[in-house]
């Protein structure tokens, strides 16, 4: 009993710890991208380890653990949002979202994160 009490302790202090997850803005193109193998960059540009992962619109999905100054290529078979767009996701260790966003994969994903007096603020190369 005294076990899940502090569980649910840490859970809530965590939610309350992360900040509000960014908003994604949809895809500008409309419809269905790309279907294929998909290759992409992701490199970490932050002082901290970075947790997320890459969507594809038919599902696929490639999760990563990013430490700081690294980088990790990959390649998804599967069919991207319009305008050839893959979703990045970064989430705290609890796997809730923090920042999302659609990118495309003609470049190397530059990914940031700032600590700010009132938390995180996390940033990346999406167009």
């Amino acid at each position: 009993m005294k076990s899940a009490a502090v569980f649910l302790a840490l859970v809530l202090l965590a939610l309350a710890a992360s900040d509000r997850p960014a908003q994604a803005q949809t895809p500008a193109s409309p419809g269905i991208g790309a279907t294929g193998k998909i290759c992409f960059l992701l490199r970490n540009r932050s002082p901290v380890t970075l947790y997320g992962r890459v969507v594809l619109q038919s599902r696929e999905r490639f999760t990563f653990r990013l430490e700081r100054n690294r980088q990790v290529e990959s390649c998804l078979v599967g069919t991207t949002y319009g305008g050839n767009r893959i979703s990045l996701v970064l989430v705290n260790f609890l796997g809730l979202p923090l920042f999302n966003c659609y990118t495309t994969t003609s470049h190397a994903i530059d990914i940031n994160a700032r600590q700010q007096e009132e938390g995180w603020r996390y940033t990346a190369d999406c167009r």
